[in-house]
């Protein structure tokens, strides 16, 4: 039974790694684009460039963006499903890093609550303080 779970761990980590290696180059073929439609809009040949290629310059991007949202998909579903596989394989002190290093901390720093443990500490100091405490 040891074999399977390790077989599986492993197979789960060779598809998140595939996984991330599409995303990467998705995101680098996004920046190709973006780059390939400035250069169209800005070039003495737009017209002539929409007549023969119209269909091209408008769907690519339109494309590209549905496959990104399909590999992000499927990463938050891996990740999902890894989480048990990946928080079982933590010590309890690694597990309680990674918890309070996550709790009340927007993705990728996007604002609202306070994202180390001094700024969390010091807010709730200031509520107690507050409150009357």
């Amino acid at each position: 039974m040891k074999h399977k779970a390790n077989s599986s761990a492993a197979a789960w980590a060779l598809i998140m790694e595939g996984l991330t290696a599409a995303r990467l180059e998705a995101h680098r073929l996004d920046k190709l684009v973006q780059t390939a439609g400035k250069l169209v809009d800005e070039s003495d040949a737009r017209d002539h460039l929409y007549q023969v290629a119209g269909d091209v310059i408008m769907a690519t991007p339109q494309r590209l963006q549905r496959l990104i949202r399909h590999l992000d998909r499927t990463s938050y579903a891996l990740a999902k499903i890894g989480e048990g596989h990946l928080k079982d394989r933590l010590s309890i002190e690694d597990r309680a890093l990674v918890e309070d290093g996550t709790t009340n901390t927007a993705p990728f720093g996007g604002g609202g609550q306070p994202h180390t443990g001094a700024e969390r500490v010091a807010r709730k100091w200031e509520a107690r303080r507050a409150g009357g405490r």
